[in-house]
């Protein structure tokens, strides 16, 4: 564990939360007896409660606290504040916009749940806050340390398209009807997003949580709406050009002339 930490992770994260969600998938086929709320727990709170193990282990009682502390850095420019609240606004009403131009009917935006997101949202902070202590809290630093971003991307991204493979398989998951290798061209541009944005606040894990949180909310916005698998590609079309725009500006931000 001290020589490999971040493997010690993984191994640890998709552990705890496959003991939860398998059992889930194997009782949504009927060859589980029962399921139970433990079980969201441990799936949900996986990457956080290996990540909290591994610390405390390598660390002792110390690391725990550190490993919590970027939750409450907040102290970022008003452009960083406007990013993780308006960005997943702009890419759905862009890729419905994109999809209606290629034939799809999708609803109106006015008649859509705007009412209802507000509480939606703040139950996906409290849900996907312990996705990111694991995720951006442990792994995403130590992993930038040894890899270059390019490798950190591919490594974090595919490991996190793995670890849903449980609610991919469940057929009552929003996950189980989407195209897999969309889902993977998905978690490997978010997967870059998350890194720029978490570099860009400092490593802030209150940004990247409510970044995580407003993804979410606008995809409970389209579940809503009844246009979320039809959505799904537009969605990560988007997604995925606003990822290379990132990565372009940010090398010419790297090869920039410094004074």
């Amino acid at each position: 564990m001290k020589k490999y930490p971040v493997i010690a992770f993984y191994i640890l994260a998709f552990a705890i939360s496959w003991l939860g969600w398998v059992p889930q998938a194997l009782h949504a086929r009927g060859l589980f007896p029962f399921d139970s709320p433990l079980f969201t727990f441990l799936g949900v709170g996986g990457p956080t409660l290996a990540a909290v193990i591994v610390i405390w282990l390598l660390r002792g009682k110390d690391g725990p606290r550190d490993l919590f502390a970027p939750l409450f850095r907040w102290q970022a420019s008003a452009g960083w504040y406007a990013f993780v609240l308006l960005f997943w606004f702009a890419a759905a009403v862009l890729a419905l916009g994109v999809g209606a131009v290629f034939g799809r009917t999708f609803p109106a935006l006015g008649g859509m749940a705007w009412g209802r997101l507000l509480p939606v949202f703040v139950a996906m902070l409290l849900s996907n806050v312990w996705e990111e202590v694991g995720w951006r809290g442990f792994a995403l630093p130590r992993l930038q340390k040894k890899l270059p971003r390019r490798q950190v991307v591919l490594v974090m991204g595919i490991l996190w398209n793995l670890w849903h493979l449980p609610l991919m398989l469940t057929p009552s998951s929003d996950l189980a009807g989407l195209p897999w290798v969309g889902e993977v061209v998905f978690s490997l541009s978010l997967t870059f997003v998350y890194l720029w944005l978490y570099n860009g606040t400092q490593g802030s894990l209150l940004f990247v949580s409510v970044f995580h949180a407003m993804s979410n909310t606008i995809a409970w916005l389209l579940l809503e709406a009844g246009v979320f698998e039809s959505s799904y590609l537009f969605v990560v079309g988007v997604t995925t050009a606003a990822a290379l725009v990132m990565a372009v500006l940010s090398r010419r931000a790297q090869n920039s002339p410094k004074n």
